[in-house]
């Protein structure tokens, strides 16, 4: 495992995908939802509130969309203490990371919600810094890459 701070800050990332998840899970009970309600509150331009997963589907698609993302960061969370920060995975895990920034800001963007877009260029920041710390994406370390 790595235990230099970039190591740890990739390690708190996993974390923070995980917890998201949860956030954005709880969304999908009435009386649990008080963080997402904020989080869309805030990246709506202060428009959405907990008021609108009231909406026909919206409950059942935050509860899915956050026990997906609570798994993503769980077995995030679980790459990392097999392998710590092993360039070979983490090069190939990037991919994964980048399929789901393009397509969860396209649509954000073309839903309305520019500030979820935004969310998740923070959120990428903060992979993509400890990830070209530690060299996953340097032409050094292509060459041992599967990815």
């Amino acid at each position: 495992m790595t235990s230099g701070f970039w190591g740890q800050a990739l390690h708190l990332w996993c974390w923070q995908v995980a917890g998201f998840g949860l956030l954005f899970a709880a969304g999908g009970l009435a009386g649990a939802d008080a963080a997402a309600g904020l989080y869309y509150w805030l990246v709506s331009g202060r428009q959405l509130d907990a008021g609108a997963f009231d909406a026909p589907g919206m409950r059942s698609t935050l509860g899915v969309m956050g026990g997906l993302m609570f798994g993503w960061g769980v077995s995030l969370i679980a790459v990392y203490r097999a392998v710590g920060a092993d360039v070979r995975v983490w090069r190939a895990l990037g991919w994964g990371v980048a399929g789901w920034f393009v397509v969860d800001s396209a649509l954000s963007l073309a839903t309305g919600l520019p500030g979820n877009a935004i969310a998740n260029t923070l959120f990428l920041i903060q992979f993509l810094v400890p990830a070209v710390k530690l060299g996953f994406f340097s032409r050094e370390t292509a060459s041992r890459s599967p990815a």
